[in-house]
């Protein structure tokens, strides 16, 4: 035999199923092969095969196959039984002339048990059941030459395997079962069935196996006499209703040998869900009975129930669903569902899972699923409690008629809770009702479930008129118009009205799938119209309504109000329908986004009539000045002008104003409204308009900074207290007292901080004092009593009261604590939500001028923030807009429109206040800001030179003076010559080289023009500090390698004019690193005069590439007198250790002095 088939018989063993039949596959090929070629046909075979004889019928390698085959059943490494079997049926299957005799000697033969105990018996006993099963899969016992007498010994065997041992009993059962199957149709099948069934069933049905063999055989033979074999069953029917005690008696002990839904329960179900059914036995009353006898029971019938219901609810029909979610069911699903570390929480989570899958792939079943989990026998919360999404996951399933179904089931819950009896059913009213609000707001949310305008319209409409109307009778007109029972409370329309934000917040995102080709834009109805305005037509239609009324009236003034904004929204509508706007894109835009401002605000006033109506005016001056009547007459037109001109507010102003107001509000709604209309008018910014921003960001963090923020609201709230007494109005002096100290120091502190430290340094809290005093009452001692003889003491009944008092007063003190801090933290993220607002900005409009307008506010702001504890995420949120937004921009401000003066004046703001900059990330913050203004200039002409003009002193005529022919140094390039000159001769310089060497990387023009003044900063005279001076030849160095490319010539003149300066100055420099002190602030250090070195070789290079002339080379860097002062560097004891000197020598004057 080959070592290729030797092989394939270790591959049966491998634990991979697709190896394991590759090497069946092609072992069962090359065996046949060999059988074929020695027996072509069966003429030869003896009449009687059998173990003796098998190697006269065989090839050599088939009969060393069987038996091979045979003999590895009994293995258990890896997966050897597996592979042996599956293989042994495939060669049996092919040697249709070997019997069944045969191959039960043989495994008889080569699977003996004797003396074999534990593990080594188990595996045999397998084998051998694993080898009638190939017996049984390989057909053979349909073959002619099969007797009754081969069928008789393979039941014995298996009913003596099945009794031995009760871990293979179900296998054996399984093998039992498959042999009757292959037996149909055959010549023994009536008589081996007359054997087998009162072989089998000679004791009964004493376990599930043979209640499983008795079900599969009923369903087959159901004319067999069964009652004589089965007695003790009504009509010897084991699926008879009157059995079902007995049945599931028998069922319950299913788990006792493995973990897993014995096989029992699938010809079971098979057997009572078949339509038209095989029993007499429904699965309902089937499940009534297993369900106490599952879930009422251990964790491991608990565990069997779990695993039938997944098997179970799959084959149901819709109509079937609810009988199947038990209360116990529910029960042990969410309770096991709810802990991690619960004994049946693993499938508990399968189980869920399982029903989403089914809501899924059964879109009939899902609306039942959902109403079971949440309906009586389950938890109206059962995603919260399960910590799950199961109930989620199966709404994203439902579709059209499903979802409305649900939304009528949810409503009807909101509107019939009957009477309560008392307070706690009243309580239970209110959380039933806030569920089905919660869960329609889910509906809304749910980005699985397909958007419809019909069921979306209900939602709204029902939430909104139950937050602000009472219904008094039913209109059968209006499908939400119910009266409710009991009346909804105060808490529910409070609620309500809560939810409206979010329902508002989420209509605003929601966009419907279009019948035609337009695409609808998020918001909107079909029809165009936004969801807001629907809920306005809405609200319109039932204050006509005599069915309902308004909870709260509004008074006169807001009446007036809501009517005027009513009239401009109606103005709005009707010319957004004229083709001059409608085609026109930025000016519908604007138009649309005053009607989505106008109707939120019509919105909100039935949510906070007081302050909406104040806003709705400013809107509506605000909108005439944008859009201006042009029907008007020119003397109205002319005397609203000059209004306008006294309020010297322009519209733009007015409207910023009104939506940084807005990002105030914790109505994430609104908040997304603001940003949403900014956008579309963030290109009409002026600069009043940022500086309102600025304003606002500039603000005192803490309560001092809502005092400032805020102020207007806390005038018209100024007798509402915080329940806080006097020790409030203390408070808020120190606070105003310690933010004047602030001031002085020029930053801002927390007021928690400074409390803190008042209690740590141990000074006295005079009015904590004051009213322990009044908490002591007469017993109180006054400080300046401390001589007195009597004191007073407080009785059992005053000290109590003293100590409630006491903790009362502790009590206050903490909750202003809590309200600082809750004051603290609503200032910080109004001014995060301002910040996006300059976000928006920069993204939607970065080549307006005012871009350069951000820039010195913003560093400013970025310095003062960076102080402060309190604004430490401010500070994070506006470094990094700064750095990678401002900075970053992809377009610039170009001109016309860019104020170029203005630009270099910011310039040279930007370069004085990096001058001051007391960090690295502030300088790094003017650098940025200094790249990006260059950027905009760089794409800017610079001025042309005038000419001098003189007058004749006779005749008075003009002559005029040539410009000088040297081309002025660029705007830019002055500015950055200014802080060079900081950065040379200031000896606390606070300029870092990266400013100059950014310059040279981006822009190399500017950075070239610097190069004469550098050089001129290396004299001996500047005397600039040694750190200072090697950097400056680095920066020359990199000038020269990042020369711009192209005007070779004019870049050759400028090296030839500054070459021997700068060759001068470099001998300076090196006679002073080696006369000069050691120590001194001025002298080169080893290292220094290395790094020197390497960058006047990168200068002397770039330099030989522009001159094509080496003597000329040679004159210019004056090369004689650099070799005498290399040599003296080389040769002084200073520098004798730094080995690399000589090398960096030579290369230097190798490419300044003249060739040989």
């Amino acid at each position: 035999m080959s070592n290729d088939m030797m092989a394939l018989y270790w591959e049966l063993a491998s634990v991979d199923p697709t190896v394991r039949q590759k090497a069946a596959d092609k072992l069962v090929r090359a065996l046949y092969t060999f059988q074929h070629d020695l027996h072509p046909t069966l003429e030869n075979a003896v009449s009687t095969p059998s173990g003796d004889n098998l190697d006269q019928l065989c090839a050599q390698d088939v009969s060393y196959g069987i038996k091979r085959l045979l003999r590895g059943l009994p293995s258990s490494r890896d997966g050897a039984r597996q592979g042996f079997a599956v293989a042994l049926t495939e060669l049996l299957k092919s040697l249709e002339f070997l019997r069944v005799s045969t191959a039960l000697s043989l495994l008889a033969k080569l699977t003996q048990t004797e003396g074999a105990k534990g593990q080594e018996e188990r595996d045999i006993l397998f084998g051998r059941i694993f080898g009638l099963m190939a017996i049984c899969q390989a057909d053979m016992l349909a073959r002619p030459h099969t007797t009754i007498e081969d069928v008789q010994e393979m039941v014995t065997r298996l009913l003596k395997y099945a009794s031995s041992k009760s871990y293979i009993k179900e296998t054996c059962f399984k093998v039992l079962i498959t042999m009757v199957e292959k037996l149909h149709e055959t010549k023994l099948e009536a008589e081996a069935v007359e054997y087998v069934i009162p072989t089998v069933l000679s004791k009964g049905i004493e376990g599930p196996e043979e209640l499983w063999f008795a079900i599969v055989m009923q369903s087959r033979y159901p004319k067999f006499a069964w009652a004589s074999v089965l007695p003790s069953w009504r009509d010897g029917s084991v699926l008879h209703t009157k059995n079902k005690t007995q049945l599931v008696a028998i069922l319950k002990e299913s788990t006792y040998t493995i973990p897993r839904v014995h096989l029992v329960w699938d010809a079971l179900l098979d057997a009572v869900l078949t339509s038209p059914p095989l029993s007499k036995l429904s699965i309902r009353d089937l499940w009534s009975v297993l369900d106490d006898a599952l879930f009422s029971s251990s964790y491991e019938r608990k565990f069997l129930g779990l695993l039938l219901f997944q098997k179970i609810l799959p084959r149901l029909d819709a109509t079937e669903v609810p009988f199947l979610f038990t209360p116990q069911l529910l029960r042990t699903l969410i309770n096991n569902l709810a802990k991690h570390d619960n004994y049946l929480h693993k499938v508990a989570k399968q189980t869920a899972s399982m029903l989403s899958t089914v809501a899924l792939e059964r879109k009939d079943v899902a609306l039942q699923l959902v109403l079971q989990l949440v309906g009586k026998n389950g938890h109206q919360r059962f995603d919260q409690v399960t910590k799950t999404k199961t109930v989620e996951n199966i709404l994203g399933s439902l579709e059209g008629e499903g979802i409305e179904t649900y939304i009528k089931y949810l409503q009807d819950m909101f509107v019939n809770q009957g009477e309560p009896g008392d307070a706690g059913e009243a309580d239970t009213v209110n959380q039933r009702r806030q569920w089905a609000v919660d869960q329609m707001l889910l509906l809304l949310k749910n980005g699985k479930i397909p958007k419809e305008e019909k069921w979306i319209q209900r939602i709204a409409r029902f939430v909104w008129l139950h937050a602000f109307f009472k219904v008094q009778k039913a209109d059968p007109k209006v499908d939400v118009i119910q009266v409710p029972r009991p009346e909804v409370s105060d808490a529910t329309r409070e609620l309500c009205t809560e939810r409206l934000g979010s329902l508002l917040a989420t209509l605003a995102g929601i966009a419907l799938k279009s019948t035609g080709e337009t695409r609808l834009a998020p918001g909107t109805m079909t029809d165009g119209q936004y969801w807001a305005n629907d809920l306005h037509t809405f609200t319109v239609d039932l204050s006509k309504n005599k069915r309902v009324s308004l909870l709260v009236e509004l008074d006169q003034e807001a009446q007036q109000t809501v009517q005027n904004a009513t009239s401009t929204l109606h103005s709005i509508q009707k010319r957004i329908t004229k083709p001059e706007v409608s085609q026109n894109r930025d000016v519908l835009a604007q138009y649309k986004a005053f009607e989505l401002l106008f109707l939120h605000l019509l919105l909100h006033v039935y949510i906070e009539p007081a302050e909406a109506v104040g806003v709705l005016d400013e809107l509506k001056n605000c909108f005439d000045l944008f859009f201006q009547d042009k029907s008007a007459s020119p003397k109205k037109r002319k005397a609203k002008d000059a209004d306008d001109m006294e309020e010297d507010h322009a519209p733009i102003e007015v409207l910023v104003d009104i939506l940084i107001s807005f990002l105030a509000k914790p109505s994430a709604l609104v908040r997304s409204l603001s940003q949403d209309v900014f956008k579309v008018f963030n290109n009409q910014l002026t600069k009043k308009s940022l500086d309102l921003i600025f304003e606002v960001l500039s603000a005192k963090g803490g309560v001092a900074g809502a005092q400032e923020l805020f102020e207007e609201e806390e005038e018209e709230d100024e007798d509402v207290d915080m329940e806080s007494g006097d020790a409030m109005d203390v408070d808020s002096k120190q606070e105003d007292d310690d933010d004047e100290d602030d001031e002085e120091e020029g930053e801002d502190e927390d007021e928690d901080e400074d409390d803190d430290d008042e209690e740590e340094s141990g000074e006295v809290d005079e009015e904590l004092r004051r009213k322990i005093k009044e908490a002591l009452g007469n017993a109180a001692i006054d400080e300046e009593d401390d001589d007195s003889d009597e004191e007073a003491f407080l009785d059992d009944d005053e000290m109590e009261a003293f100590d409630d008092k006491l903790a009362e007063i502790f009590r206050q003190r903490k909750e202003i604590k809590t309200a600082k801090k809750d004051v603290k933290n609503q200032v910080l993220h109004f001014k995060l939500r301002v910040v996006d607002l300059l976000d928006i900005f920069l993204r939607k409009s970065p080549q307006n001028p005012l871009v350069i307008e951000l820039i010195m506010p913003l560093i400013k702001l970025i310095t003062s923030t960076s102080r402060s504890t309190d604004d430490k995420d401010l500070h994070e949120k506006l470094l990094s807009l700064a750095k990678n937004k401002l900075f970053r921009l992809r377009e610039v401000p170009t001109e016309p429109a860019l104020n170029v003066d203005r630009a270099v004046e910011v310039l040279k703001e930007v370069h004085e206040y990096a001058r001051r900059a007391t960090d690295a990330t502030l300088f790094g913050l003017c650098n940025g800001a200094s790249l990006l203004l260059t950027r905009i200039l760089s794409h800017v002409k610079e001025p042309i030179p005038k000419k001098e003009v003189k007058k004749t002193p006779k005749k008075r005529k003009v002559e005029t003076k040539e410009a000088p022919d040297t081309k002025p140094m660029s705007r830019v390039a002055s500015v950055y010559q200014e802080t060079l000159s900081d950065f040379m001769t200031k000896n606390k310089t606070r300029v870092k080289p990266v400013i100059f060497l950014d310059l040279i990387n981006r822009y190399p023009v500017y950075a070239w023009e610097l190069l004469p003044s550098l050089v001129d900063f290396t004299s001996e005279s500047v005397d600039a500090k040694a750190y200072n001076l090697v950097q400056a030849y680095n920066i020359i160095s990199r000038i020269m390698k990042q020369a711009p490319k192209g005007e070779d010539e004019e870049r050759a003149k400028v090296v030839k004019e500054v070459l021997p300066k700068l060759a001068e100055n470099f001998i300076r420099t090196l006679q002073q690193a080696v006369d000069g002190e050691v120590d001194g602030p001025r002298s080169l250090g080893k290292e220094r005069v290395k790094d020197l070195l390497k960058d006047m070789m990168a200068v002397a290079r770039r330099s030989v590439k522009l001159i094509d002339d080496q003597d000329e080379i040679s004159k210019l860097w004056r090369a004689d007198e650099i070799r005498q002062a290399l040599d003296r560097l080389c040769d002084s004891e200073r520098f004798q250790g730094v080995t690399s000197l000589k090398g960096q020598s030579k290369q230097l004057l190798a490419l300044v002095e003249k060739k040989a």
